[in-house]
């Protein structure tokens, strides 16, 4: 889909009236005359700026075509296969992680969305497996985050 600047910028507008909104109460357990509230709301009025810009631009553009309109790669079912496959993906990893572990459920995802792109089957596996291995490593390794392992769980490092 393709979106007018004008609807872009209603839609940030909206979005910054609602970041403006949540952190206007918050509450300032110490007292600063800067609490916790500050930071927000001047990201809400920055961006209810850009947005307001957005969409003064998108008005003055409105004879280019309609505020919505359908890109040519969402009428291949294809092309709409393989966006749908990236949620989906996040779905069954949030649905398998703790039964398979990071490392099967990464490199399964990987080697899926490898091959959704076009890619030959014996590099899908390779890279799926190095890039699983090396995001593994670093999340494990370096930053101490604990990943499942599940059924891999004897072969811990």
């Amino acid at each position: 889909m393709k979106f007018n600047d004008l609807f872009g910028g209603f839609v940030f507008l909206v979005l910054a009236g609602l970041i403006a909104f949540a952190s206007w109460n918050l509450p300032n357990p110490s007292q600063q005359p800067l609490g916790p509230s500050a930071f927000p709301l001047i990201l809400s009025g920055l961006l209810a700026l850009c947005a307001a810009l957005l969409a003064v631009n998108g008005a003055r553009a409105t004879q280019a075509g309609p505020l919505v309109s359908i890109a040519d790669w969402a009428r291949s079912g294809n092309a709409v296969l393989r966006l749908l496959l990236v949620p989906a993906a996040v779905i069954f990893y949030m649905l398998c992680a703790e039964t398979l572990g990071f490392l099967i459920c990464a490199t399964t995802i990987l080697v899926v969305l490898f091959l959704a792109g076009g890619t030959k089957p014996l590099h899908a596996i390779g890279l799926s497996l190095a890039a699983a291995l090396v995001i593994h490593s670093i999340f494990y390794l370096a930053l101490g985050v604990q990943l499942p392992w599940g059924p891999l769980e004897p072969f811990r490092w």
